[in-house]
């Protein structure tokens, strides 16, 4: 399949990922890469994906590396690779690899910040102060983090899908508010 060939509806959802993931901080080609190997579910040579996504040699090589670091793709035959197909799935291994690289040192600089700035008997209190907010929000969002990944995808579904549902409720017996 080539650029031209894709068809429109999958080279929507294919664009949409590379706008989307560098807004998340992830590499635009990456996530396109990705996006072509999830909607397909299936392996794909690395000549397809280059040829299908127009990417030269070496974006192709650091999208498959990139993901392959973050264990969200992995390599079926010496020139194909593959995707999980439960987005589920892919978004606990996203979250568990985000929380190892970000979550845990952020939590360590941090620490270490309060500490530093609590020690400074000088006007580093209020420093002291704002920090330790910030380091209550990323323990806090590292607790959520840790709670999910111990659920079974399913049970994780359910419970988005619950608050999802009651979500639209509340909007439509209350109707939708404007922010």
């Amino acid at each position: 399949m080539t650029l031209a060939e894709i068809p429109p509806a999958m080279g929507r959802v294919i664009a949409f990922l590379g706008d989307l993931g560098p807004r998340w901080g992830l590499p635009r080609e990456a996530c396109r890469v990705h996006g072509y190997l999830y909607l397909l579910s299936k392996p794909i040579a690395e000549e397809e994906l280059r040829d299908a996504l127009d990417l030269s040699e070496t974006a192709l090589v650091e999208a498959l590396t990139w993901l392959a670091e973050y264990g969200l793709i992995e390599r079926v035959r010496s020139e194909e690779w593959r995707t999980d197909s439960d987005p589920w799935q892919l978004m606990i291994h996203a979250l568990q690899e985000r929380q190892r690289r970000e979550i845990g040192p952020a939590l360590a600089l941090l620490r270490d910040c309060r500490k530093l700035a609590l020690a400074d008997r000088g006007h580093d209190r209020a420093v002291a102060a704002q920090v330790d907010k910030l380091l209550q929000l990323v323990e806090d969002l590292a607790a959520i983090s840790a709670q999910a990944q111990r659920l079974p995808a399913s049970a994780l579904r359910q419970m988005v899908g619950l608050g999802g549902a009651a979500a639209r409720f509340i909007d439509f017996a209350l109707g939708r508010r404007s922010r």
